[in-house]
């Protein structure tokens, strides 16, 4: 590229204008001692520039100087206070790094993209852009997230319990009020619908008065009488009313306990006068007594029943976070725990790309693919690739929002048939360690004790990259089998294995009269998790691994047990 410029401005030649005409950039070239080679027409749309100043061989700081000199006063904060030498002197030094990324306000509302590139012959480029309209999108963003984040505090705060739910009636969101008098959690409602929770027939009922006052936008106000999660029973006035412009219609639902106040209607007025009718368990046999949802007026024709939701994990869903930053990691960590998801995180494009190729072959299939958008873009291109549905995510906004994308997601039409597609479990075995059959039973370096399939991929990519040999068992129980044959110099215990746990395995290893006594034994543990740290070498470990697990933490554990003169004796 630099041999390009050099060539194309030392013969004066037009295709730099022509070019220039095609773009609505501005583009400044210069050489090894700051001269100007090149400056386009365009950069005059960005600066009321003197044409003088950008004639070939007009010093650089000349330039930036009658740059200095025509902007407003008003054009940065504080830029008063720079003197206009100060300022030419930080303008070059950018101008001499070898790459400089730059968006400055450079009049009343006006944004440019400086981009800076200076090549090894010391000649150097600027193109100039105007991103005002960029910028003005996301001063807009930002203000509408405040905004948000403002609604959702002020609902969360509401005494009375409120929903929202979207064209599609799936529940966008909830505030405190409602969750608490449902008995679950904000992440076990948003992003899903009633016909997730309910009885077909009940959920029926429920979408049609929704769907109801969507189409016409009439409120609608019924008393209704409740069920709780306790058992007891509450009456409430429901209001529902449709918000929002046409075509981006939402569901606004209120709930107004008057459980004192109808209990003295009836006593004043007579029970017969105040809606009520008897749970009907016939009707329902699927339906106890004590299920929340239930409305107990469902059989009365005149009252429209109020719908709550059942509580439901995502068990076997599996996400692959590419992140670098260990707060967003851990942010996200704490999101999947609670949704029950099976999950890692890589650190870089490189190790998503070797993940997903080694999954790939070990027939396990991801979900979805959660990306920080601080990463390169080159991690959604693998995921389109290998046909992995995306969530690019703020890493600020992790926290926040990262269980409403997911439930959305797992509960979308493409999300389910993703599940329905997915190998069955029966293809998810890894087979670690292919072999003559006389060899079948060799000595190995490293034990991974880990019922998770997609760890099961972590520990085997990182121990292969490694040159180690290494051998999966997905139970204490085969673990047990598998060590006096194998007779590992090392063990990776995974402390939440099903059945035998990682901490009973621990202990019949140490007890263990097979010469097994002696090799080291590392507890894999989950931060916030129990049992800890001090569990795990209680029972016998000598030391312990966090995830999610990074090839540099577990060599640097390897060369602290095994020594640096590991054999690399790599599995088949």
């Amino acid at each position: 590229m630099d041999e390009f410029l050099t060539a194309a401005t030392d013969m004066q030649s037009p295709l730099l204008d022509i070019l220039c005409d095609a773009l609505p950039a501005g583009l400044l070239v210069y050489d090894r001692n700051d001269l100007i080679t090149f400056a386009s027409r365009q950069i005059l749309n960005f600066f009321s520039l003197p044409t003088d100043v950008m004639l070939p061989g007009t010093r650089l700081r000349d330039f930036l100087g009658a740059v200095f000199d025509t902007r407003p006063r008003s054009a940065e904060p504080g830029r008063g206070a720079v003197s206009r030498e100060d300022w030419i002197a930080e303008r070059l030094a950018s101008h001499w790094r070898e790459r400089s990324d730059l968006v400055e306000n450079h009049s009343y509302g006006r944004w440019v993209r400086f981009v800076k590139r200076r090549f090894p012959n010391g000649s150097g480029i600027c193109i100039m852009t105007d991103v005002s309209e960029h910028h003005k999108r996301e001063e807009q963003w930002r203000s509408d997230l405040a905004r948000v984040q403002l609604t959702e505090e002020i609902l969360d705060n509401l005494p009375f319990p409120v929903f929202v739910k979207d064209q599609g009636l799936a529940y966008v969101a909830i505030n405190r009020a409602f969750c608490h008098l449902r008995g679950l959690e904000a992440v076990e409602i948003l992003g899903r619908t009633v016909f997730d929770f309910a009885p077909r027939p009940v959920a029926e009922v429920f979408d049609a008065a929704d769907r109801q006052v969507l189409e016409t936008g009439d409120m609608v106000t019924v008393p209704e009488r409740l069920v709780s999660p306790d058992g007891g029973e509450i009456s409430v006035i429901t209001r529902k009313l449709r918000i929002g412009k046409p075509g981006r219609h939402y569901l606004l639902t209120t709930m107004e306990d008057i459980t004192e106040l109808s209990a003295g209607l009836a006593a004043d007025e007579g029970a017969e006068n105040w809606p009520a009718t008897k749970f009907d368990p016939a009707q329902f046999p699927n339906v106890e007594r004590g299920d929340p949802y239930l409305s107990t007026l469902l059989a009365e024709a005149r009252v429209k029943p109020i719908e709550t939701i059942l509580p439901e994990r995502f068990h076997g869903r599996r996400v692959l976070l590419v992140s670098s930053d260990v707060t967003v990691a851990a942010q996200a960590e704490r999101v999947f725990n609670r949704l029950s998801v099976e999950f890692c995180c890589v650190t870089s494009a490189l190790e998503q790309e070797a993940f997903l190729r080694t999954a790939g072959e070990c027939g396990v299939d991801i979900d979805v693919l959660v990306i920080d958008s601080q990463m390169e873009s080159r991690s959604i291109e693998l995921a389109e690739h290998h046909g992995i549905n995306v969530l690019v995510m703020d890493g600020y906004h992790m926290a926040g929002e990262l269980s409403y994308q997911l439930v959305r997601h797992f509960n979308s039409p493409w999300g389910r048939q993703r599940q329905q597609d997915r190998n069955p479990l029966a293809d998810w075995d890894i087979e670690t360690i292919v072999a003559e059959p006389h060899l079948a039973l060799s000595m190995v370096d490293v034990l991974v004790v880990e019922d998770n399939p997609v760890n099961q991929i972590v520990f085997s990519q990182i121990l292969e990259g490694l040159g180690h040999s290494w051998r999966i068992a997905e139970t204490g129980e085969e673990a047990l089998k598998l060590a006096p044959d194998l007779m590992p110099r090392l063990v990776l215990i995974d402390q939440t294995l099903p059945g035998l746990s990682g901490l009973e395995l621990a202990r019949r290893l140490g007890e263990s009269d097979c010469g097994l006594a002696d090799i080291p034994l590392i507890g894999v543990i989950v931060a916030g998790q129990e049992p800890d740290r001090a569990a795990c070498l209680a029972a016998g470990m000598c030391d312990t691994l966090m995830k999610p697990v990074s090839p540099e933490t577990l060599e640097t554990l390897l060369r602290s047990h095994l020594g640096a003169d590991t054999r690399a004796v790599a599995a088949a």
